[in-house]
């Protein structure tokens, strides 16, 4: 019989292995009595004085009635369990008469593939950028000569904008697919414990290596990837075909096609606002990408536990409500043990990212700083007013930076004083294709740097020496989020425009990778039953 018991207090050294025995000890169940257990959620509890590790377990044992009973007595935080059954995408009956087109290979993008392809529909995707390997090159060589590709990028390929981040996939959404998201990612190579870790992350270079399996299982069932194709034309002719044209010149008809383009896709905004689609603006949030020593935040975090073996490169997560604005301030992204990289996609701007690799270890913690951002600060009422705030603030920082994709940068110290930085000796920015130091308050809105900096005071109080006065601040933060929505029915396609699914963070409806994945699959889904 399976049971369940949350907020399971276990020892910090207690390694995960030992988990059946401590339970057998606990329950005084004999060994053989434990066919099996697995761990649902794991956190960290750093509320007292002691550090453990709160776990939401389930387990099978072989028990008799009157055992049962006396276990659920015993213990409050134990019930009776049922496993939950797959939620695998069905094969459908019949079959379009075109195969689907999917634009973008982003985490949306492909889990809509996948699901698909696993209902035997071919799909096609279409992706601007390059295929992972050559993706990898041309980002590496831009970090390295500041020399942009405008269509392959940190924006732009295989995997899309979270190929080069810390591959957080922590969510909120409580939905029974999600499970079946994190298996594939498992099977396709992730680690185990992003199944149940409170914060879980793979790293960007296992990322790369779960990209590479699912690439290859959409493939063995039918699907097929164009690289180096921009989306430069859409008709939608409001009932059932959709022509798309390639920056090729080829023209593809489809019934089905899903926009899956990611947050900086800003010339398809305006090419779907010229074709007639309903788009409204959002609001999002900008900022600046702070660094501080690990150490730091590991002694700020874990006290006399930092380093130990177990907890590994200290996370925060800071919210800030700052009263003068009524503007939200708070961390994002925040990338333990990693750096900060150029994550522009357009010619002459300066755009920041973090990034970490799964061992998290280049001793440096970083995190956007960011600001609610809305309709009051943009220059007119357009569903693209958000995206012309972004890029006049991705200009001024390639203008603060001196060219050649260097980013401001600037001393925490000189930053709450409100003086230009001169250099940097302490901490270094880690920055590539590099820094100037400047007064960033020259990047920013008077209002958000106000409230940056009023924000960085507070987070000293919650995390001590968050406003160490060596730390870096680096600009500019801007594709946090989409700053539009592309509006949809209950059928999940655009309003009026039969056949077309915007989906994932492009589309204004999720933001991450489990997010947008999640929203890729539930849209195959939505169409999938149309076929049975």
């Amino acid at each position: 019989m399976w049971f369940k018991i949350s907020q399971f207090r276990v020892p910090l050294d207690l390694a995960e292995q030992e988990l059946p025995e401590f339970i057998g000890e606990y329950f005084q169940l004999a060994k053989e009595q434990i066919k099996e257990v697995r761990i649902l959620r794991q956190s960290l509890d750093a509320r007292h004085k002691v550090l453990a590790y709160i776990y939401t377990i389930i387990f099978e044992i072989s028990v008799s009635e009157a055992e049962i009973k006396h276990l659920l007595e015993k213990e409050p935080n134990l019930v009776v369990y049922q496993p939950a059954g797959s939620t695998v995408c069905r094969k459908a009956v019949m079959k379009p008469k075109q195969r689907p087109i999917i634009v973008g290979a982003g985490p949306a993008g492909l889990f809509a593939a996948l699901c698909l392809a696993e209902a035997g529909f071919r799909p096609l995707i279409i992706e601007r950028g390059d295929g992972l390997a050559s993706r990898i090159e041309t980002v590496n060589h831009f970090w390295r000569t500041g020399k942009l590709d405008l269509e392959s990028n940190i924006q732009y390929g295989m995997g899309g904008a979270g190929t080069f981040s810390d591959g957080k996939l922590t969510t909120r959404i409580k939905d029974p697919r999600v499970a079946e998201i994190l298996d594939q990612m498992i099977k396709a190579g992730a680690p185990p414990e992003i199944r149940y870790c409170q914060y879980p992350h793979v790293g960007t270079d296992l990322l790369r290596q779960v990209l590479i399996q699912l690439e290859t299982k959409i493939v063995e069932r039918g699907g097929e990837f164009c690289y180096r194709q921009a989306l430069v034309g859409l008709k939608a002719n409001k009932q059932s075909m959709t022509t798309i044209k390639l920056a090729s010149g080829q023209e593809l008809e489809t019934e089905l096609l899903l926009l899956a383009t990611g947050n900086s896709a800003r010339d398809l905004y305006r090419l779907l606002v010229q074709e007639g689609f309903q788009l409204e603006s959002k609001p999002f949030a900008v900022g600046l990408r702070i660094e501080h020593p690990q150490e730091l935040i590991d002694r700020a975090q874990y006290g006399k536990w930092a380093g130990h073996q177990r907890l590994g490169a200290a996370e925060y997560h800071l919210t800030y409500k700052h009263q003068p604005t009524k503007r939200g301030v708070y961390s994002f992204c925040m990338c333990p043990g990693g750096m900060v990289v150029g994550a522009t996609s357009a010619l002459e701007a300066v755009v920041t990212n973090g990034m970490s690799y799964h061992a998290r270890d280049s001793g440096v913690a970083n995190a956007a700083i960011v600001v609610t951002v809305g309709q009051a600060d943009f220059e007119s009422s357009s569903p693209l007013a958000g995206i012309n705030f972004q890029e006049k603030l991705e200009q001024k920082a390639y203008q603060l930076g001196g060219g050649g994709y260097h980013a401001p940068a600037q001393r925490v110290a000189d930053f709450l004083r409100c003086q230009p930085s001169t250099g940097f000796t302490k901490l270094l920015p880690s920055y590539r294709p590099g820094v100037t130091p400047a007064n960033l308050w020259e990047l920013l809105p008077e209002e958000l740097a106000q409230a940056i900096r009023d924000a960085l005071g507070y987070f000293n109080q919650k995390l001590q020496g968050f406003s160490y006065v060596d730390a870096v601040l680096t600009g500019v933060e801007t594709r946090t989020s989409a700053p539009v929505r592309i509006l949809r029915d209950e059928k999940r396609c655009a309003l009026g425009m039969e056949g077309v699914y915007p989906v994932g963070e492009g589309a204004g409806y999720a933001g991450g990778i489990v997010s947008s994945a999640l929203d890729g699959w539930r849209t195959a889904e939505a169409i999938i039953e149309q076929y049975f």
